[in-house]
């Protein structure tokens, strides 16, 4: 059932936030033991959808989202509960106030049901642990195939939509930890442009690329969660079909070769999908990106700040949080190192904060101007590409080349969405992304919902422990 299906059942009475809420608190008890994609459940949620049910039987006035069960991710603070990250440092850090997507998602009557595993500190502690693991929450697992990754920062968020443990999740994203998780669990990802959600109350990396966004199991439920926490908000039109002239770019380039032949062969479907439904494509070719250099300096800034306003008891800077890592115990196994804090703790050492903010400038310009360039002379609606590629085993050995078809849409604050497209060796999810232009949101949402309903690709997750031989 979609979002509307739900506040539909509960507006004529078949079906109460409070059961509702049950049962995915039972789904979560049932199967989050071999999945690990919940970190904590917030024991005030009964009462929470309780208290929406009888201001709906009241015939009191009601949010879009009411009664709306929502788990967010990790490093999102929610009044009540600690943020962790899913660090051990974190445990007893406790936020004074929820974020501000947060508030919106209350204000709009969501229960907000708890917290999803991520991959530790949102992937950036270091170069070595695997996507989906943390020392709090353990090792996300795929729900297609249990023993493949499930992708990252954002693993808790797309498996637990994938599996149903919640009707719609939150993730975030600095550079494809909403895109990725999404497609490598055949579910719905959309990275707004940035600034259209508000970032505070979210763990930092990059304040130039953070942002938050759904990640649900159709398009609709991302467009009814991104109405709520967007600002400013603007109608989303979700109607079928694309307008006439509809031109669509197709950067295939991205692709890495040998590596992806299936996810070639999904965005050949998808092209060929895109001319059933009228609209024209064109190959395009996207500079990718490098701002590696800048985020370490960014995440050490960042992170100060959040760490000495942030409630409860906790490191109080990066230097205080590698000590604390480095001396906890639990640390020991296994020890994945913590190459990108030192790097971060230095970096203020290598360059002043002067050329590091002059050069952030001029990455998200030249982004930027390359996007509007490509967008405005091909005249394109949206650019189409491979989300990711056959998903490999957790612990598997060797490589794992990734597609980084996420990169000019992070870098740049572009919107972007991932739509399930079809499956390698018939099991393991793959998507297709569309970057639509900047602040154009809610126009791109739309263009994807066409093409979800166009395909329907999504299937059920069957939970196998491991590929058919």
């Amino acid at each position: 059932m979609t979002v509307r299906d739900l506040l539909q059942a509960m507006a004529t009475g078949q079906l109460t936030s409070a059961e509702l809420t049950a049962r995915c608190l039972a789904r979560i008890e049932r199967l989050n033991p071999a999945l690990c994609a919940v970190i904590a459940v917030d024991p005030r949620a009964p009462e929470r959808a309780r208290a929406i049910d009888r201001l709906r039987a009241s015939g009191g006035a009601v949010g879009p989202l009411a009664g709306i069960p929502i788990l967010v991710k990790d490093n999102i603070d929610t009044f009540g509960l600690p943020t962790t990250a899913g660090s051990r440092a974190l445990r007893r850090a406790l936020p004074h106030r929820d974020a501000e997507l947060v508030t919106r998602l209350r204000g709009a009557g969501a229960v907000i049901l708890g917290k999803t595993n991520l991959s530790e500190w949102a992937n950036y502690r270091t170069d070595g642990a695997p996507d989906g693991w943390s020392p709090v929450g353990g090792q996300t697992r795929n729900p297609y195939v249990l023993d493949r990754t499930p992708m990252g920062s954002s693993s808790g968020s797309a498996v637990a939509a994938a599996a149903g443990l919640a009707p719609v999740t939150i993730g975030t994203e600095t550079f494809g930890s909403i895109i990725s998780p999404a497609a490598t669990n055949a579910v719905v990802g959309f990275k707004p442009s940035h600034g259209r959600v508000g970032g505070a109350g979210i763990v930092p990396i990059s304040p130039w690329q953070d942002t938050a966004g759904p990640i649900t199991r159709n398009v609709a439920d991302a467009a009814a969660l991104f109405a709520v926490i967007a600002v400013p908000r603007r109608a989303v039109r979700l109607e079928p079909g694309l307008p006439p002239g509809t031109r669509i770019g197709v950067w295939s380039g991205i692709r890495t070769e040998g590596a992806h032949s299936e996810a070639d062969r999904v965005l050949a479907e998808a092209t060929a999908k895109l001319h059933d439904l009228g609209a024209a494509t064109v190959e395009v070719d996207l500079p990718v990106p490098a701002q590696d250099k800048v985020i370490p300096f960014e995440f050490k800034e960042a992170i100060n700040a959040y760490l000495d306003s942030a409630g409860g008891e906790h490191p109080r800077d990066l230097a205080d949080l590698i000590a604390f890592h480095r001396a906890d115990p639990a640390e020991r196994v296994p020890d994945f190192g913590l190459d990108r804090f030192e790097r971060a703790q230095l970096s203020d050492t290598v360059r002043s904060p002067r050329e590091y903010r002059e050069e952030r400038e001029r990455i998200t310009n030249e982004t930027r101007g390359s996007l509007h360039d490509v967008f405005d002379r091909l005249r394109l609606a949206a650019i189409m590409a491979p989300s990711n590629g056959r998903a490999y085993e957790i612990l598997g050995p060797g490589d794992h080349p990734w597609v980084h078809s996420c990169s000019p849409a992070a870098v740049g604050g572009f919107p972007s969405i991932t739509v399930p497209a079809g499956y390698a060796d018939a099991e393991l999810p793959l998507g297709v992304s569309f970057i639509g232009r900047r602040n154009h949101d809610e126009e791109l949402l739309g263009l994807a919902r066409t093409f979800e309903q166009a395909t329907r690709a999504r299937k059920q997750p069957r939970y196998l422990p491991a590929l058919p031989v």
